[in-house]
């Protein structure tokens, strides 16, 4: 059962969100069947948190969650498992009846989880009393609740979905008017007006968007090319997020260090104003700008790089849900190394600990940690945790041995290094599938056991080897390798 969609939706809430979940269910006006209530108190109960284990416990079987909600599987069969041993399985009938009761509370999970959203949403919530208002011809309630409204409207913040909602609440105005036969052409432009904001942030998020697939065709963008003539016309400059829109997409389209600049300006006054999820991407372009100056060798271009992650890190706008990407951990770690931020890196290690996914958390602080130790030079307290952590990830093994390689070699310790290569082989071939890794790091292995094999005093061999390592298409430490060989 622990694939049922039902499960994978009850993994992901917290304690609390468990027992609003189950009081909701309990609610005569959401569902009146027992059996539901008792199925989902028992999943409630039993399902583990997501990433807290692969295996499905007991108590998440079919007969053991049947036997909660209906009582003993009377009916139940018993046949052999693949191993051969007596496995007990519900009946036809039975199956049916807790298929049917996983459906019913699927259908109040899925009407909690809507109404969570819109109770947390007050524009959305007064627009649809003002409607409901309106249609009831409630006119002076409706004016009551309008004003409230408008009041909640201005503190939304200023995005899309502000641009959406600002758009209804006019037209919704518009039509009050309309049925009390009050033409008003100032409610009618502020409608309009509204409903062109909301028009250019949509075709512009779509733009960027379309800039990032493979196609890279903006032409099929609806509204695009109106909008960006309208913009660049003077429209709009005084909405900060068509200004933000437009800049990402400018920044993705020219890669013109000015749009990088003004997208910039753009994002650390006017970021308040969005909500996380929706200023994340702008933040990303800009930070992948920044990633790409490095990546094409300005190096100078880490400094700036490292403090628009700061920036981004300050306002808690590079988490989703409170979760941060191991990749994004460890670029932070390493440009913060890079600039020779030291203690900013080591304080950010233990500051965004519980920011990664709940899976990888140990392993992936451990490696960073490691990784810390082993910039600075400080080999013993690097080797003492990567051999004292057992990595089952393929990747982070791979990467955890190439930095005992380097360690071992720089400290002259030949004999150890020799005998790792031997396993690091071993390691390699019993794990192919791991694409380009593969050929990356056989080279490195192969490449370096040459090294080692050269004589003092071997020019020519040295040669070789620096030409045969510039060839190489794929391998891992380039740079080092032809570092130690001088």
């Amino acid at each position: 059962m622990q694939h049922a969609p039902l499960v994978k939706v009850i993994q992901s809430l917290g304690v609390r969100e468990r027992a609003d979940l189950i009081r909701w269910v309990e609610s005569p006006f959401v569902n009146r069947r027992e059996e539901v209530t008792r199925l989902c108190r028992h999943l409630c109960q039993t399902v583990p948190a997501r990433g807290a284990t692969e295996e499905e416990p007991e108590a998440l079987a079919k007969i053991a969650v049947y036997a909660k909600v209906f009582g003993s599987a009377s009916k139940a069969k018993r046949s052999r498992g693949k191993t051969g041993a007596q496995v007990q399985k519900l009946s036809e009938a039975e199956d049916t009846a807790l298929r049917y009761t996983m459906s019913f509370l699927f259908a109040a999970l899925k009407s909690w989880l809507a109404y969570r959203e819109w109770r947390q949403d007050d524009a959305a919530t007064g627009l649809m009393l003002c409607r409901a208002l309106r249609k009831r011809e409630l006119d002076a309630v409706y004016e009551k609740e309008f004003k409230t409204l408008q009041i909640a409207a201005s503190r939304v913040r200023k995005t899309e979905d502000f641009s959406f909602a600002n758009y209804q609440i006019q037209f919704e105005r518009l039509e009050f008017n309309v049925r009390n036969s009050k033409p008003d052409p100032v409610q009618l432009k502020k409608a309009s007006d509204a409903f062109g904001v909301y028009v250019a942030n949509i075709a512009l998020r779509h733009g960027c968007a379309a800039f990032n697939s493979p196609e890279r065709n903006l032409e099929t963008i609806d509204y695009l090319p109106e909008t960006l003539a309208r913009i660049e016309s003077g429209y709009y400059s005084d909405v900060p997020s068509v200004q933000v829109y437009y800049r990402c997409l400018r920044l993705l389209q020219h890669r013109e260090e000015a749009d990088y600049q003004f997208l910039k300006s753009l994002l650390l006054e006017y970021s308040a104003l969005f909500a996380p999820d929706e200023i994340r991407d702008p933040w990303q372009i800009a930070l992948n700008y920044c990633i790409h100056r490095i990546n094409s060798g300005e190096f100078q271009w880490a400094h700036e790089t490292l403090e628009m992650y700061k920036n981004g890190l300050k306002d808690g706008l590079l988490l989703d849900n409170g979760v941060m990407p191991r990749s994004m951990h460890q670029n932070i770690l390493f440009l913060a190394i890079k600039c020779g931020e030291w203690d900013w890196a080591r304080q950010f290690l233990d500051d965004y600990r519980n920011a990664l996914p709940v899976a990888d958390r140990q392993n992936a602080y451990k490696f960073n940690l490691a990784l810390w130790h082993f910039k600075r030079k400080e080999y013993q307290e690097a080797q003492e945790i990567l051999l004292k952590v057992t990595f089952r990830d393929a990747y982070y093994n791979l990467d955890a041995r190439r930095m005992m390689v380097l360690m071992y070699y720089d400290q002259g310790d030949f004999l150890a290094l020799d005998s790792l290569l031997h396993s690091f082989r071993t390691y390699l071939l019993r794990h192919r599938n791991i694409g380009y890794h593969y050929f990356m790091y056989g080279n490195f292995i192969r490449i370096m056991q040459q090294i080692l094999r050269l004589q003092p005093g071997d020019k020519r061999g040295r040669d070789l080897m620096r030409q045969k390592i510039t060839r190489e298409q794929y391998l891992a430490e380039r740079e080092w390798l032809l570092e130690i060989l001088g």
